[in-house]
């Protein structure tokens, strides 16, 4: 082991390789800086920068007994900064103090190889917390680098040999990839989905709760992240004003707050719909709590989830990586009765209740006796009495937020809007709740099939109320608010308020079309990572079972399949050696290149070599013919031999200085009497 060396060696690594070995480790690291300790973070960039310089002065490596003790050192450190040595940040930290030291004793070629394999391990540990197409690009550059540092410390010094490195490192990626494809294709799926990833539990990354407060549905809607997106394979996606995606239902509220509450009845199956239905394929990102997304409203059973109280689906663990999943909603609501528990559930009254508050819903069923009449009533009132749609209403702090909002601010985000509407029908009598979830998305037609994008931004509430012979009907007062909002989407509804203001000024063309162009590259980008999602993070028992029976291999067992990839290896790799060592194949190294040019420039002068030829032979002939240059041809000759065949062979910047010293031959520099 390096650690048995000797006590104090000598840094002896160039310093190109040394350079980008310790770039490559850094570039590889950076992800993973944000997991570990910062302290641990510092102590690694000071190791790459103390052997850089210690590689530029000359200067003597740490000696065993310091590295051990720094080992140990940072290692307690490591334990009182999280509690423990154990789990996934504290030995993510250790590792990181291991590569620093390793990176400290660096000073053979063994080592050197080492530091460049820690260098692929860090990027593979990238991919373990994310998968994202941008973080495979990533991974991919950073082994790009490496192969390519490998190549050119074997090889020796020299810009041109740095650039023709970086060509055979893609070139035996590139022959790599046949392989990778083999074995992704026919390796056993056990589990569903390729995804791979080491994470700590999510906490609710995705916004939505088991509560609804003034501001808390703005705060989501102001984000950009990604939620999930659905696909419609039967073609029948509904407009985006019909969009929306049923999250969770809240059952207990008092005036603006309302929250999920625990509502002890067990929500029917859902057999009472009627009408047709829209079949989605959701790819949702994970959150870290139960949700499910699907159009409202769904009937599916779903493997592994079940129906809570008002009708949205819920899984039964967190989820915690991607999850894809197929989901049937019937739009038209065919429910005929309530049961008695949702019924008292629904009517539970606000414990503040102004009398102002009071008054305008007795005045709206004194005149309107029927639920649906009263509905409409509400909906004219918000429609007619200058309320404000925002996503800045400020804070309602005051004792019955319910009553300011109603008749003095009058200023709110959808949650504002849902959450009164629901308190006011149920002073009127009329079950009401509050549904949270997504409306609308933004459609990606770049690809075979259309999906929908679906963001934080698209972070909706409204309201349902139950009317005798219709069951359960959708109200969204934002639609009377602004119905641009529900059209075109929160974005766009901004954009065009924006552009109304007076005092504004408006866009250049140059601005607007620069937004154009970055949508445009923001829904490539997307489908790119969708199809990745889809083709590759995707590919799960079931897909690999579809492929399997298009090639006709579906009857075969799992022993065939292993021996026919292994026949189809052992040919690749066969015949890839073979045209590797086809005759005229020309050599890649450093002194082969040299040597080639050298035979070059004596055939050009009238002495070509002869296949059968070695080196010893035809240098001796090329020195006869040529006497003027004899030591220098014998100089070369002996170089590449030593090169090729020596314990210790030179350095090839000795060959190619050689070869500089010979000048340009030609036939009269030749004897007369051919050898």
């Amino acid at each position: 082991m390096s650690l048995l060396r000797s006590p104090r060696p000598s840094s002896t690594i160039a310093t190109a390789p040394l350079l980008a070995v310790v770039i490559s480790l850094i570039l590889a690291a950076v992800p993973l800086f944000e997991r570990i300790a910062g302290w641990v973070v510092a102590i690694f960039l000071a190791a790459c920068a103390a052997r850089l310089l210690m590689n530029r002065r000359r200067g003597r490596l740490p000696s065993l007994p310091l590295k051990v003790v720094l080992f140990g050192l940072g290692v307690g450190g490591i334990a009182l900064t999280y509690g423990t040595a154990l789990g996934i940040e504290p030995g993510l930290s250790i590792l990181f103090l291991l590569v620093a030291l390793k990176l400290l004793e660096t000073n053979s070629v063994r080592d050197f190889q080492v530091i460049a394999l820690l260098g692929f391990f860090l990027a593979l540990c990238d991919l373990f917390f994310t998968q994202a197409l941008i973080v495979w690009l990533y991974a991919a550059v950073i082994f790009v680098l490496l192969t390519t540092t490998l190549v050119r410390f074997h090889r020796g010094p020299g810009l041109r040999s740095f650039r023709r490195s970086a060509r055979t490192a893609a070139v035996l990626l590139a022959q790599a990839l046949p392989l990778v494809f083999l074995l992704f294709f026919f390796f056993p799926r056990t589990q569903r989905q390729f995804l791979l990833q080491f994470s700590q539990p999510l906490t609710n990354v995705g916004g939505m709760s088991d509560s609804l407060s003034p501001g808390s549905m703005a705060s989501i809607a102001l984000g950009k992240e990604l939620v999930f997106r659905a696909e419609f394979p039967d073609g029948d996606a509904p407009s985006m004003t019909l969009m929306y995606w049923r999250v969770g239902v809240l059952w207990d509220g008092d005036g603006l707050i309302w929250v999920r509450g625990n509502p002890r009845f067990i929500e029917p199956r859902p057999g009472q719909f009627g009408g047709p239905t829209i079949r989605q394929r959701i790819t949702m990102q994970p959150h870290g709590a139960r949700w499910l997304y699907a159009l409202d409203r769904p009937v599916s059973e779903l493997t592994g989830a079940q129906y809570a109280p008002g009708g949205y689906l819920q899984n039964n663990r967190s989820v915690i990586k991607r999850m894809q999943y197929e989901v049937l909603s019937q739009p038209e609501n065919r429910e005929t009765t309530l049961p008695d528990g949702q019924r008292v559930k629904a009517l539970g009254l606000p414990t503040r209740i102004s009398p102002q508050v009071l008054s305008l819903v007795q005045s709206w069923r004194a005149v309107h006796p029927t639920d649906r009449a009263l509905v409409e009533a509400a909906l004219h009132y918000f429609r007619t009495e200058r309320f404000i749609y925002t996503l800045e209403p400020g804070t309602y702090p005051g004792p019955d937020p319910l009553h300011e909002f109603l008749f003095q601010r009058r200023a709110g985000f959808c949650e504002h809007y849902a959450a009164a509407f629901a308190s006011l029908m149920r002073l009127a009598g009329i079950p009401s709740r509050v549904v949270i979830g997504y409306h609308g998305g933004e459609f990606n037609g770049l690809g075979k099939k259309k999906y929908v994008i679906v963001r934080q931004s698209e972070a909706h509430a409204w309201c349902e109320v139950w009317l005798k012979g219709e069951g359960w009907q959708r109200i969204d007062p934002t639609d009377v608010i602004a119905p641009d909002r529900l059209s075109s989407g929160l974005e766009s509804y901004l954009e065009t308020r924006a552009a109304a203001d007076p005092t504004a000024i408006p866009p250049s063309s140059v601005a607007v079309g620069w937004r154009e162009i970055r949508r445009e590259a923001r829904l490539v980008w997307d489908n790119l990572n969708y199809q990745w999602d889809l083709r590759v993070l995707g590919f799960d028992e079931d897909t690999q079972r579809v492929g399997f029976a298009q090639l006709g291999l579906d009857k075969l067992q799992w022993i065939d399949l292993l021996v026919l990839v292994s026949f189809f290896i052992a040919l690749f790799l066969g015949t890839l050696g073979l045209w590797q060592r086809r005759p005229g194949h020309p050599v890649r190294d450093a002194a082969g290149r040299a040597y080639a040019t050298f035979c070059r420039r004596l055939a050009a002068a009238g002495l070509p070599r002869e296949p059968w030829e070695g080196p010893h032979h035809f240098g001796t002939r090329a020195a006869v013919r040529f006497p003027r240059h004899a030591d220098t041809i014998l100089a070369i000759t002996t170089l590449y031999t030593a090169l090729r065949y020596a314990s210790a062979p030179p350095s090839p910047t000795t060959l190619q200085r050689a070869l500089r010293a010979l000048p340009r031959l030609d036939r009269s520099h030749r004897t007369s009497t051919p050898a």
